[in-house]
């Protein structure tokens, strides 16, 4: 029998590893990885080439939408499922935007999870019931393929936006992410001037109001 390899992401770890846990025990499910951070996780998954990315919303570092948002752009064969507690349309919009083939809430059956899973690796698209009410196929059909962008910023300046939004200087910025620190005072600059934002105050509540972090 050939495995679905799956990768998880989750910043609250008892609940990932009991996922971890009870995932393995279904004969078809190989979990290969897991992380509780979305840069730790973007490295993993590009280390391991899972077939199925399971992702929480709200992982701190690179939240999940835009890790599933650049997984389709750079690793289009890793499929990715959402696994959150939001069943609000907004995040299943923004989901479906980021490329997101499965949408599975946290307090629904495990089952439902692992119907995802086997779905989602067959090529198909899953959601859960709760949240199918939201999708119509007008819809889904005039979804533009282009990811999560907004007011012109890049995935980059998106990073560095969501890093600055949980309170990483410059100098940790660069750190993590590899960059000089003259290059994220650029990008934060350039932040700030496209957002139209004035202070770091402003880019805190920017970052909330566009789900980037959680409050």
């Amino acid at each position: 029998m050939v495995k679905i390899k799956v990768f998880l992401a989750d910043d609250h770890k008892i609940l990932r590893e009991s996922l971890v846990i009870l995932l393995s025990q279904k004969e078809n499910i190989q979990v290969v990885g897991e992380a509780g951070d979305g840069q730790e996780a973007y490295q993993k998954i590009t280390e391991l080439k899972p077939d199925v990315a399971v992702l929480d919303i709200s992982i701190p570092r690179l939240n999940g939408l835009d890790l599933a948002a650049r997984l389709k752009n750079e690793l289009p064969e890793v499929r990715t499922i959402i696994l959150t507690m939001h069943k609000t349309e907004e995040y299943v919009t923004k989901a479906l935007r980021s490329g997101v083939r499965g949408y599975v809430l946290k307090d629904n059956a495990l089952e439902e999870l692992i119907e995802c899973i086997e779905t989602v690796s067959a090529g198909k698209m899953f959601l859960s019931q709760d949240v199918t009410g939201f999708v119509v196929d007008g819809f889904l059909s005039g979804l533009r393929d282009t990811g999560i962008q907004t007011e012109g910023v890049s995935s980059r300046e998106r990073e560095i936006l969501q890093l600055l939004a949980e309170g990483k200087s410059n100098k940790d910025i660069s750190e993590e992410l590899y960059l000089s620190i003259k290059t994220v005072e650029t990008h934060r600059a350039n932040i700030m001037r496209k957002l139209g934002l004035r202070n770091l105050a402003d880019l805190v509540l920017y970052a909330v109001r566009n789900h980037i972090i959680e409050p």
